[in-house]
């Protein structure tokens, strides 16, 4: 072989094969109602965006099996828009499913959206829980998936 030849001769790096990988949940504020529940900046002052924040950061490590079957989103799927919900039922989206994140365990604080594509949209920021009113507890943990 020739000295020029040899110039261009690369050798192969030791990289493995590359599996598939599997998609994480990632968040979108794009789809965020304005005109009902609180404002970023409301949650902001009251410290609840950064808890937020740290729970995005958590749920962002898994994908929608895994958050299910962790609790950590819960998705409505035997019901459409809440019937006793004190929000009314946004035109911008019209979901398959709806689904809650609570903030922390059992917290009455939620981020309301809906999951498409490994996306989370959040639609409502809700410290209150007037999404789906905590009176009819009973009855909304059979609906749950």
């Amino acid at each position: 072989m020739s000295k020029n030849l040899k110039r261009y001769e690369r050798k192969r790096g030791k990289r493995e094969a590359v599996g598939k990988q599997i998609r994480t949940i990632t968040f979108s504020w794009v789809k965020l109602d304005i005109n009902q529940g609180q404002s970023v900046e409301e949650w902001e002052r009251d410290g609840l965006l950064s808890v937020f924040c740290q729970m995005m950061r958590q749920i962002g490590q898994y994908n929608t099996t895994q958050v299910y079957a962790n609790q950590m989103i819960k998705q409505y799927t035997k019901v459409g828009f809440p019937p006793d919900s004190k929000f009314e039922e946004p035109k911008h989206v019209s979901p398959s499913y709806w689904a809650v994140i609570h903030i922390k365990p059992k917290s009455k604080e939620v981020v309301v959206g809906y999951i498409e594509d490994e996306i989370y949209y959040i639609v409502f920021l809700d410290k209150e829980h007037h999404f789906w009113p905590t009176k009819d507890i009973q009855k909304r943990g059979k609906t749950k998936r």
